[in-house]
């Protein structure tokens, strides 16, 4: 990392030396860098398996959980939908009984 330990500040040097930590990698697979602080991450993926399959790994994961969650809120609002119907057709029910 850069004198300050911050991932923007890193030379192309700092990362053509080392691995990508655990936190880097996680932050590369969110996106959570801008265009300027993931180029040398990019860089570095195109001679380093080792964090190339770390960052795979990551995006996959990623994946399933943007994937899973989606099917919960899916879920979710369906179940609202179906809870506003029946409490609709419950106080239809009501006033025409």
């Amino acid at each position: 990392m850069g004198e300050n330990g911050m991932a923007g500040e890193m030379t192309e040097d700092d990362i053509e030396n080392r691995h990508m930590n655990p936190d880097e990698v996680e932050r590369y697979s969110l996106g959570d860098f801008s265009e300027a602080e993931a180029a040398p991450f990019d860089e570095h993926l195109l001679v380093c398996e080792v964090c190339r399959k770390n960052v795979e790994a990551s995006d996959a994961y990623v994946a399933a959980m943007r994937a899973a969650g989606s099917q919960i809120r899916q879920k979710t609002d369906k179940s609202h939908l179906r809870s506003r119907s029946c409490a609709k057709l419950r106080a239809a029910a009501g006033r025409s009984g």
